[in-house]
């Protein structure tokens, strides 16, 4: 069913009338683009802004691991798009196009003048934060509601207050719907069950068991049966790894020394770069939160219109998702134990990764499928030979943050798997699966017409 919002007449007809229409109205109707201010024609700052606030807060909520971060940039960025589609020329809504996202199944303005799509948005926002980051802390709660206030205030003086009104209701609606949507994949709470202790883990031999987190329990174990935007069943088909042998001859045993090796021979210049791309421990910025941040820093360089800023949310939100569930699928398939046992038990018994990983088994590595997706959805952004300096951990003091400059998105998507080889938590045919994954689901995406 398609929710229509009727905008005319008073303000108090106004109000009556949306509200009744969310549950009542079922006949399809659409306003005529000329009849929209266009997003073109409005900054992205309001956008930038609160992917920016998700990006700084998610190491302070509780429970976002990488899985769950990367799903709440995923519906925030579907959520900022939806919320301006209607400003864009064609027109060009996501549903029927995402799984689970049916037809008409949004609400839809007509018949009613312009709306500052600037205050959709921040309604809209401001709405879906306080439904997924629902568990922050006091003081970052206090965060959302200044950024939302201090938007509403500046934004309330350059409009009408009629414009205000519909605005500020049409993005409350669409914020409710996209929450509503996201409820339907089951994982509204999953920041709660990121370890389930009803998991079995498998045992026997070259199998994967938690050493690295405190609790000895694997993270997310069933995420790979998340439901994805895209279908990703072409991306979960990985090459069979290197059978599980101590033998020195075979070629598992080669891809560990080669870790161990690489590890023991690091300099200065590659642990800056191990621990520069170190973002998915507990309590840390998340994969997640470091691509939206290279992509909100290149909008606002850009000086991007809000059209585009939604439109490279959507697609970036959509690819860290979709990555992340396609490499735990092929991660809990396999369940192949991880360098550093395997180092220990059979090469060096005084071995340690430079960093810590995660969780999960080994093959494959969600790094690598995370930054080789959102490298080709960077590249159709920005252009495949673009130059760009990352400036994600400059104030950090715990770690050289220094800004790292890349010639290519596709150098960037490199060095991510080169600090995962360096930093001991993957061998290089993890690293090899995670690209190919990576780079078939991020194609898919780039292709996606919105």
């Amino acid at each position: 069913m398609r929710h229509l919002v009727h905008f005319k007449a008073s303000r108090v007809n106004c109000l009556i009338v949306a509200f009744f229409a969310l549950a009542a109205c079922t006949k399809e109707q659409k306003t005529p683009v000329g009849e929209l201010s266009q997003t073109k024609a409005e900054s992205s700052k309001v956008a930038t802004a609160w992917m920016r606030l998700g990006a700084e807060i998610t190491p302070e909520i509780p429970g976002y691991t990488s899985p769950v971060a990367a799903r709440t940039f995923a519906y925030l960025g579907i959520g900022l798009y939806e919320a301006v589609a209607q400003g864009i020329e064609g027109q060009p809504s996501l549903q029927g196009r995402l799984e689970g996202l049916a037809h008409q199944s949004l609400p839809a303005v007509y018949e009613g003048g312009p709306l500052n799509w600037s205050v959709v948005v921040n309604e809209c926002m401001h709405y879906l934060f306080g439904k997924f980051y629902k568990n922050a802390p006091p003081a970052t709660s206090q965060q959302i509601d200044q950024l939302y206030h201090t938007f509403r205030d500046e934004l309330s003086l350059r409009s009408k207050a009629e414009v205000v009104e519909k605005s500020v209701l049409f993005g409350s609606m669409m914020g409710k719907a996209i929450y509503n949507y996201s409820v339907s994949d089951g994982q509204d709470e999953a920041f709660l069950y990121n370890y389930p202790r009803e998991y079995s883990i498998p045992q026997g031999l070259g199998l994967w068991s938690p050493t690295s987190n405190q609790i000895r329990r694997p993270l997310q174990p069933y995420w790979g049966d998340v439901r994805t935007f895209l279908s990703v069943a072409d991306a979960t088909e990985m090459p069979t790894p290197p059978a599980f042998s101590t033998e020195a001859t075979s070629p598992f045993y080669a891809s560990a020394l080669d870790v161990r090796n690489r590890v023991r021979n690091l300099d200065e210049s590659i642990e800056t770069v191990v621990k520069f791309w170190n973002d998915d421990q507990d309590h840390a910025l998340t994969m997640a939160g470091h691509m939206i941040t290279i992509l909100s820093d290149l909008l606002e360089s850009n000086s991007a219109d809000l059209e585009f800023a939604a439109q490279a949310y959507a697609k970036m939100g959509i690819c860290l998702h979709d990555a992340t569930v396609a490499s735990w699928k092929v991660k809990y398939r396999y369940n192949i134990l991880r360098p550093e046992t395997y180092i220990r038990e059979h090469i060096d018994a005084n071995f340690l990764p430079l960093i810590d990983p995660q969780a999960t088994p080994e093959y494959s590595s969600s790094s690598s499928a995370v930054g080789s997706a959102c490298a080709e959805v960077f590249s159709q952004l920005f252009g495949y030979q673009y130059a760009f300096t990352d400036r994600t951990h400059e104030f950090r003091k715990d770690i050289d943050g220094s800004p790292r400059s890349y010639q290519s998105f596709q150098q960037m998507s490199e060095e991510i798997s080169t600090a995962c080889l360096y930093g001991g938590i993957h061998y290089r045919f993890s690293l090899e699966a995670g690209k190919l994954q990576g780079s078939t689901i991020g194609s898919k995406v780039a292709r996606l017409k919105i």
